[in-house]
C-alpha cells in the first residue's frame, strides 16, 4: 500500500511539473494568432523613378472577405516591403508568400537586390513563383483579389503543368542568376482588355537585367528544351497544304550533347496528340499519318533552331549550353565562352515525333 501511495505521489509531481515547463515556455514564444496577422500570398514591386512601390495581397479571414490589397512606397527592395507594415493594423508576415511578381521597368533595370534578399530571406519558399508582368503591379493584383486566395499561384502552376509556361521559381532563379553558364528566365503574366490575368511568355534577362521577351510559342519550345517532368504544351502549325492543325505535346525528353567543340546536336522525342485534323479529312491512315508526323518534325526544328539562333544574336543563353560546355572542360572560362564559343555554336536539332493514337480522326489506319 505505501508503495502505491509513494508511486502515486511521484507521479502527480512528474504531472504538475510537466504542467508548470509548459506555461513557462508559452510565455517564452510569441504567439501569432491567425486572424489577427496578415498573411501575404502575393507580393509585386514596381518602380517609378527612384522609388520601389510594392503590392501585397493577402487572405481575410472576416466574413464575407476573401483577399485584400496593401500598397506602400519606399527608396529600397527592403524598405518597400517593411512599408506595408506601416499601413497595416495587423502584423504583415511573409511565411506563406506564393508569389513574387515584379514589373518590367524593375526587371530592365536590375533583379540583383531581388535575388540578394531571396537569397538571404529563409522564410520565403524556394518554391515560390516569381514572375514578370508588362502591367503596372497594382492592376495585375487587383485583379488577383476579386479571385479566391492562391488564384495567382494556382493560376501559374496549372499552366506550367498543363500548358506552355516553363517550370520557374526562386530556387531556379537563384541557380541561375549566381551559377555559371546559364542565363535567368521567368514566365510573363498578362491581363486582357476585360481584366482577365494569363500567362504569356517567357522574359530573358541578360547578367541582372531584362533582355528580351519570348511569345507564348516560343516559351513552349524553351519549355521543351528545359524541363524534364513537365514537357507539355500546346501549340498550332501550318500544314504544307496550308491547313492549321492544332497539337498537344502530352509527355517527352530531350538529349543535349557535344558531338564537336562548335556542334550541339539537340535530340527530341515528344509524344503528341492531334487535337483536330485538315477540314479536307475526316481521318487519316497511315500514309497521311507518316506525312503528317514528318511535317511536324520539320516545323520543330525549324523553329527551335531559329529560337536558338534568337537567343545567340542577342547573347544570352537561357538553354545552359555554358553549364553543359564547363561540365565538359575544367579549363571552361566564362568570359571566353560568351564572347568566342557560343556565338559560333552550330546547332542540330533532331525531333522524333510520335502521334498518339488517341486524337480526333486517328485510327483509321486501324481499319
Amino acid at each position: 500500500m505505501n508503495n502505491f501511495v509513494a508511486k502515486e505521489s511521484a507521479s502527480m509531481k512528474m504531472v504538475v511539473s510537466f504542467l508548470l515547463a509548459s506555461l513557462l515556455l508559452s510565455g517564452c514564444v510569441k504567439n501569432e494568432i491567425i486572424d489577427r496577422i496578415k498573411i501575404l500570398q502575393s507580393l509585386g514591386i514596381d518602380i517609378q523613378g527612384d522609388t520601389i512601390k510594392s503590392s501585397g495581397s493577402f487572405a481575410s479571414y472576416e466574413k464575407n472577405e476573401r483577399s485584400q490589397l496593401l500598397t506602400a512606397e519606399a527608396q529600397s527592395f527592403n524598405g518597400a516591403v517593411n512599408s506595408l507594415n506601416a499601413k497595416s493594423d495587423e502584423l504583415v508576415v511573409i511565411g506563406q508568400l506564393r508569389t513574387f511578381v515584379i514589373s518590367e521597368k524593375y526587371a530592365r533595370k536590375s533583379i540583383q537586390e531581388l535575388a540578394s534578399n531571396l537569397l538571404r530571406g529563409p522564410l520565403v519558399s524556394n518554391r515560390a513563383y516569381v514572375i514578370i508582368t508588362k502591367q503596372e503591379i497594382s492592376s495585375i493584383l487587383s485583379e488577383n483579389v476579386k479571385m479566391p486566395p492562391f488564384y495567382l499561384s494556382d493560376l501559374i502552376k496549372q499552366n506550367i503543368e498543363n500548358a506552355n509556361t516553363p517550370l520557374s521559381n526562386a530556387h531556379l532563379l537563384l541557380d541561375h542568376y549566381y551559377g555559371e553558364g546559364q542565363d535567368v528566365y521567368l514566365p510573363v503574366l498578362d491581363k486582357d482588355e476585360s481584366g482577365v490575368l494569363h500567362m504569356d511568355g517567357v522574359g530573358i534577362f541578360k547578367e541582372d537585367k531584362l533582355h528580351l521577351f519570348l511569345s507564348d510559342k516560343e516559351a513552349l519550345f524553351l519549355k521543351i528544351l528545359k524541363d524534364t517532368k513537365t514537357m507539355t504544351g500546346s501549340c498550332e502549325i501550318m500544314t504544307k497544304q496550308k491547313e492549321t492543325i492544332n497539337l498537344k505535346i502530352l509527355h517527352g525528353k530531350h538529349n543535349i550533347m557535344l558531338e564537336q567543340k562548335d556542334t550541339a546536336v539537340i535530340s527530341l522525342k515528344l509524344i503528341i496528340e492531334l487535337k483536330d485534323l485538315p477540314k479536307t479529312k475526316s481521318s487519316m491512315d497511315k500514309s497521311d499519318l507518316l506525312e503528317l508526323k514528318q511535317q511536324i518534325e520539320h516545323h520543330f526544328a525549324s523553329e527551335i533552331s531559329a529560337l536558338l539562333k534568337k537567343f545567340q544574336m542577342n547573347a544570352v543563353d537561357p538553354i545552359g549550353f555554358g553549364e553543359i560546355y564547363r561540365s565538359k572542360d575544367r579549363n571552361w572560362n566564362e568570359r571566353e565562352f560568351k564572347t568566342k564559343t557560343y556565338p559560333n555554336i552550330k546547332f542540330e536539332v533532331k525531333p522524333e515525333i510520335i502521334i498518339s493514337q488517341s486524337g480526333v480522326g486517328i485510327g483509321a489506319e486501324q481499319r
